[in-house]
């Protein structure tokens, strides 16, 4: 009868700690990137999955602040672009980024991945 009592007092002390060892789910935003990170308890295994989300900054109303967010802008020239918008009022194209100080004699390829990160709307 004492076997029995162990036997179920050890199946019961598993019930109750199973929920510690079982799924846990991370999640690490970076940038534009998401990495979530999977750990089975049961089987040991771990799943990583990573999702490239870019999120565009709209030339007209981002602040300083969310213009030097993007790979390529300082604040010498976030602060170009929002004395350019001030000037000449809300960007129409990402082409007219070409006409800011700072950006008039940029590579076209620079310009490109700057742009590529941008949105007029």
């Amino acid at each position: 009868m004492s076997f029995y009592r162990s036997l179920l007092a050890a199946v019961a002390a598993m019930a109750l700690i199973a929920p510690v060892f079982a799924d846990d789910t991370a999640t690490t935003t970076t940038g534009t990137e998401t990495t979530a990170t999977q750990t089975t308890g049961d089987t040991g295994t771990t799943t990583t999955t990573t999702s490239t989300e870019q999120t565009k900054v709209d030339l007209n109303k981002a602040t300083a602040k969310e213009l030097m967010a993007v790979k390529g802008i300082n604040s010498a020239k976030a602060k170009a672009i929002i004395a350019y918008r001030k000037k000449n009022g809300d960007f129409k194209t990402l082409d007219d980024l070409a006409k800011v100080n700072g950006f008039k004699n940029m590579n076209e390829k620079t310009l490109k991945g700057i742009q590529d990160q941008l949105s007029v709307e």
